[in-house]
């Protein structure tokens, strides 16, 4: 095979001096930006960030996911859903207003007298 050959004077396939990148340029100066790693942490910020349109009493307001979600979770558990009543107690301990559960002396009897009747590793006591 032959190699081409330029009528204005040019070596082969390169292009005017004019339009070269000048000694000591780079012709990508910033480079390729980095892939930015998507993080467990960033992908939960990004769906329940995002806002929804919700309709309430014939008005319409954005409410963020995260809010729709604790709302059915108190809602739930104001009707006596176990599981959100479980899944509610640690926002209630998140709120400053929120009560400290203390045991009342009475139940305290009443967990004593369970708890004699097991071992220390948690194995029902035999009764001979």
């Amino acid at each position: 095979m032959s190699k081409k050959k330029c009528n204005d004077r040019r070596r082969t396939n390169r292009p005017p001096k004019a339009s070269q990148y000048k000694p000591g340029q780079s012709g990508n100066p910033y480079g390729r930006p980095r892939k930015r790693k998507s993080t467990l942490e960033d992908d939960v910020k990004d769906v329940f960030g995002k806002e929804r349109e919700i309709t309430i009493d014939g008005q319409t307001e954005p409410t963020s996911i995260r809010k729709l979600i604790l709302e059915q979770i108190g809602r739930g558990a104001a009707q006596g859903d176990p599981k959100m009543i479980k899944m509610s107690i640690p926002f209630l301990k998140i709120m400053d207003d929120a009560p400290e559960f203390e045991v009342l002396p009475e139940d305290r009897k009443i967990l004593e007298s369970f708890m004699k009747n097991f071992n220390d590793d948690g194995s029902e006591k035999d009764e001979d």
